[in-house]
């Protein structure tokens, strides 16, 4: 049964809403725990997952993932200190303030009340206790999963994140916050002074002139997330529109950067937006492993990509030199 969750809106909360510019880096962690499960559907995350489920067979990686999964479940509630208030400091800073989450917000977000069911182990026990190796233990749970899954594709993540606030801002300056509002997704409903959507329970929160933090994500797909504890800073995650790429501009790009670098060479670097292993950018571009890995050395050679070993694989990525070539063209 689909339940409703109202935000009451007063005057002031108006002024004091605002929407992330930036991809927060705990949400997106959090929010992608939900989809390394296959759904049977295709969706946005169907070749990440794919390229990110053997690289968590690596031991260190998976001994994060379940103690992750442990304080994420597939459905349902998880604490709401593992996704602050975002911070302009990237992962480290997001990770400096979960370790110094205090003893009693522990306590809080790790009662059975708030997840709506009995967390076991000495892992979980340690949190709710406040013991600070459980805590770095967490902490070092969240850079070994971030690392592994999420900084390959920080870079999509952030294109999407930030495509979709400028459409907000254009929305916002055309049709105010209301239409704004009621763009968020097919089932939000603004109705002064209610926000209203479709949610997994019925859930109301008077922000009571907090004001409102939106946070678009990439990870976020169906359902908003809200924080459990109605007193925390307001904030509403909602899912990154789709990015529209301009297939137009991608040939063009590639077209000019043919001239210089080559078509081959000019389809990998475009592919090598995104991190890639040797072997995934061999599929994508359609050539042997021997090619791929000897045209990324030549690009390596003139500074344009980056390369570092994850494991038994080699991952490439373009450098700043190289983004500056792409977007020149």
């Amino acid at each position: 049964m689909v339940g409703t969750l109202r935000l009451h809106f007063t005057a002031e909360d108006l002024l004091r809403t605002r929407v992330l510019t930036e991809p927060d880096p705990l949400w997106e962690l959090v929010l992608s725990l939900h989809h390394l499960s296959p759904t049977g559907e295709p969706d946005r995350h169907t070749v990440w997952r794919r390229e990110v489920r053997p690289r968590l067979s690596d031991p260190a990686a998976a001994h994060a993932f379940g103690l992750l999964r442990r304080l994420v479940p597939g459905r349902g509630n998880f604490p709401d200190f593992l996704t602050p208030l975002p911070t302009t400091e990237g992962i480290d800073g997001a990770l400096d303030v979960i370790r110094s989450t205090p003893s009693i917000r522990l306590a809080l977000d790790m009662s059975p009340a708030r997840l709506h069911r009995v967390s076991a182990g000495r892992f979980c026990h340690g949190l709710a206790a406040g013991h600070t190796e459980s805590v770095s233990d967490l902490v070092g749970a969240l850079r070994r999963y971030h690392d592994t899954a999420i900084a390959p594709i920080w870079d999509e993540v952030g294109e999407h994140v930030r495509a979709d606030s400028e459409s907000r801002v254009r929305e916002l300056a055309d049709d105010g916050l209301g239409g704004m509002f009621s763009r968020l997704g097919p089932s939000f409903r603004w109705r002064w002074p209610w926000l209203e959507t479709d949610y997994p329970r019925s859930h109301e929160i008077r922000l009571g002139g907090r004001g409102l933090t939106l946070v678009p994500s990439f990870f976020c797909l169906g359902d908003p997330v809200t924080l459990i504890d109605e007193e925390l800073p307001p904030m509403l995650v909602f899912p990154a529109r789709p990015l529209r790429r301009d297939r137009d501009a991608e040939e063009r790009t590639l077209f000019h950067l043919s001239q210089v670098i080559g078509r081959t060479r000019a389809r990998i670097l475009v592919a090598l937006r995104n991190s890639r292993s040797t072997s995934e950018l061999a599929e994508i571009i359609g050539m042997s492993l021997a090619s791929a890995s000897q045209q990324v050395t030549l690009l390596r050679n003139a500074g344009f990509v980056a390369s570092r070993r994850d494991g038994q694989a080699v991952r490439h990525c373009v450098t700043r030199k190289g983004k500056a070539l792409l977007e020149s063209n």
